[in-house]
C-alpha cells in the first residue's frame, strides 16, 4: 500500500512540473530561432531584440506570457524577421503573466529602418499599450480571426485596414487612422471607442458594436464613399458619430445613449431605432427614409440646417410611441413629413409629440398626415403651411411636375406637359442640361451620387430637391 502512494504522488508530480513547465526567454536573437508549442508557454522576462538578418518563428498554438510584475514597459521588438502566423485552430496568445484587464507590457516593435520585417495573422494579443508598432507604417494591415483585448490603441491605420472575423475588447481605442478601411463581421465591447477614422473610403459589413463609449467616430470627411450595413449597435455611448458621404442601412440601433448623432449627405434607410436616447439627429442634405424609429426618449431630431437648399429630406419612416418627441424640428426651416406615419389616429395625438414652431417660435413648422394602424391609409392631413421644403417622398414644388427620389439611372417626371429639357445644380453650383431620352425620361446615370436641385424644365423655373445614388 506504501508502495502504490508513492508511486501516485511521484505520478501526479510529474504532471504538476509537466502542466507548469515553460520557456524563460529575454534578450537577443542572434540566430535563426523557433518558438515551438511543444515549449509553450513562452515567459518573456525582459525585453527581446531579433537583430538583422535572422528570424523569429513562433508556431501556432504557442503562448506568450509578458512577465509584468516587476515592469511594464517589456517589447519584442525586430531589426529581423518576425513570423508569427497561428491558425484558425491554433492561434497564437499573447498576454501578460499577470493582471490581463489592464495594460502590463509595451507591445512588438518593427524597426524597419535595420530591416525589421514582422508578419502577424490569427492571433490573441492583449495588455500591449501598443500591440504593433511599426517605425514605418506598413501598406496594408490585414488580420483574420484576430482577437485585441485590454490594449491601448489596438490598431493604428496608416493607410489601408482589411479586417475579418475579427474581436476588440476593453482596448482604449480598438481602430483608429486615416484613409480605407473594409471590415465584416467583427465584434466591438466595451473599448473606450471602437472606431475613430479619416477615411478616404470606408465599408463596414455584418459587424456588432456593445457596450462602447463611442462606437464609430468620422472625424473628418469621407472623400470617397461610406457604406456600414448589416450591422448592430448596442448599449453603446454614441453609437454612429458624424457618417458622411455614404450610406447606412439594414442595421439595429438599440439602448444606445445616441442612434446616430449629425450626418451629412448621407442617406439613412432601412435601419431599426429602438429603446435610445435618442434614435437619431439628423442634419446637412440627409435622406432618412423607410426606417422603424419607435419606442425611444426620443425619435428624429434635425439640426444644424442653415436653409431649405441644405435641409433633410425625412420620408416613408415610422416614427411612432417616442417618449419626449416623435420629432424635434432643431431648425427654423418648415419640413412636410407628409409620407411618414407617427401611429396616432388623431391630430392633437400626433402634435404634442412634434416639437416645432407651435411650441417654440425659434423653431420651423411641420406639415404631417394621420395615418390608420397600418400606416397605409391616409385619415386626414394637418398643413401648417403652404410650401414644402423638400422631405416629401416627392417633389411638388409645381403641382404639374413631381418625381419620386431617390433615383439611379432614371429619372422619370409626373406631369401633364410632356419635359423635353432639365437644369440641374449639384450643392456645389455646378449646371447640367439634360434632354429627354423618351417623353418625360431623362439619364441620370452619369451624374455622381448626390443631392441637386431642379432648376428648370422646359425652361420655365422650378425648385425641386433631387437625390441620386
Amino acid at each position: 500500500m506504501k508502495n502504490k502512494l508513492i508511486f501516485l504522488f511521484a505520478g501526479m508530480l510529474l504532471f504538476t512540473v509537466k502542466f507548469i513547465a515553460q520557456t524563460i526567454v529575454s534578450g537577443g536573437i542572434y540566430q535563426n530561432t523557433t518558438w515551438t508549442l511543444a515549449n509553450s508557454p513562452y515567459q518573456v522576462n525582459g525585453s527581446i531584440v531579433v537583430f538583422p538578418g535572422n528570424t523569429l518563428t513562433v508556431e501556432p498554438g504557442v503562448t506568450i506570457l509578458i512577465n509584468n510584475t516587476n515592469a511594464q514597459n517589456i517589447y519584442i521588438e525586430t531589426r529581423g524577421t518576425l513570423n508569427m502566423v497561428g491558425t484558425d485552430q491554433l492561434p497564437i496568445t499573447v498576454r501578460a503573466l499577470v493582471d490581463t484587464t489592464n495594460i502590463g507590457w509595451q507591445g512588438f516593435v518593427c524597426t524597419s529602418s535595420q530591416g525589421g520585417v514582422l508578419n502577424a495573422d490569427r492571433f490573441r494579443i492583449s495588455n500591449a499599450a501598443t500591440p504593433f508598432d511599426y517605425e514605418s507604417p506598413v501598406s496594408l494591415y490585414q488580420y483574420t480571426n484576430c482577437r485585441f483585448s485590454h490594449c491601448g490603441e489596438a490598431i493604428t491605420v496608416g493607410n489601408e485596414v482589411v479586417l475579418n472575423n475579427c474581436q476588440f475588447r476593453g482596448n482604449e481605442v480598438a481602430v483608429y487612422g486615416w484613409s480605407y478601411f473594409t471590415l465584416n463581421n467583427c465584434y466591438f465591447k466595451d473599448n473606450g471607442t471602437a472606431i475613430n477614422a479619416y477615411s478616404t473610403a470606408f465599408t463596414l459589413t455584418n459587424t456588432t458594436f456593445q457596450e462602447n463609449t463611442n462606437g464609430i467616430v468620422f472625424s473628418a470627411g469621407v472623400f470617397d464613399s461610406m457604406y456600414i450595413a448589416d450591422c448592430v449597435f448596442q448599449n453603446n455611448g454614441s453609437a454612429l458619430s458624424a457618417p458622411n458621404n455614404g450610406i447606412v442601412e439594414n442595421c439595429t440601433f438599440l439602448d444606445n445613449t445616441i442612434g446616430i448623432q449629425g450626418s451629412y449627405n448621407c442617406q439613412i434607410q432601412n435601419n431599426l431605432f429602438e429603446y435610445n436616447d435618442l434614435g437619431v439627429n439628423i442634419s446637412v442634405l440627409t435622406s432618412l427614409t423607410n426606417n422603424q424609429i419607435n419606442n425611444n426618449m426620443g425619435g428624429v431630431r434635425i439640426s444644424d440646417i442653415s436653409s431649405t437648399a441644405n435641409a433633410p429630406i425625412v420620408q416613408d419612416n415610422e416614427i411612432c410611441n417616442n417618449i419626449n418627441f416623435n420629432v424635434d424640428n432643431n431648425t427654423n426651416v418648415n419640413y412636410s413629413l407628409l409620407s411618414n406615419c407617427f401611429c396616432g389616429l388623431d391630430s392633437s395625438s400626433i402634435e404634442q409629440y412634434l416639437l416645432d414652431g407651435y411650441d417654440d417660435i425659434t423653431k420651423g413648422l411641420i406639415n404631417y398626415q394621420v395615418f390608420d394602424t397600418t400606416c397605409t391609409t391616409i385619415l386626414t392631413t394637418v398643413l401648417k403651411f403652404n410650401e414644402t421644403s423638400g422631405i416629401e417622398s416627392t417633389s411638388t414644388v409645381n403641382m404639374d411636375l413631381s418625381f419620386e427620389n431617390p433615383v439611379n439611372q432614371q429619372l422619370h417626371i409626373f406631369s401633364n406637359t410632356p419635359i423635353s429639357e432639365l437644369t440641374i445644380t449639384d450643392m456645389q453650383g455646378k449646371t447640367f442640361h439634360l434632354n429627354a431620352v423618351e417623353t418625360n425620361v431623362f439619364d441620370v446615370l452619369n451624374l455622381s451620387t448626390g443631392f441637386y436641385v431642379v432648376t428648370s424644365a422646359n425652361e420655365q423655373p422650378v425648385s425641386l430637391k433631387l437625390i441620386k445614388f
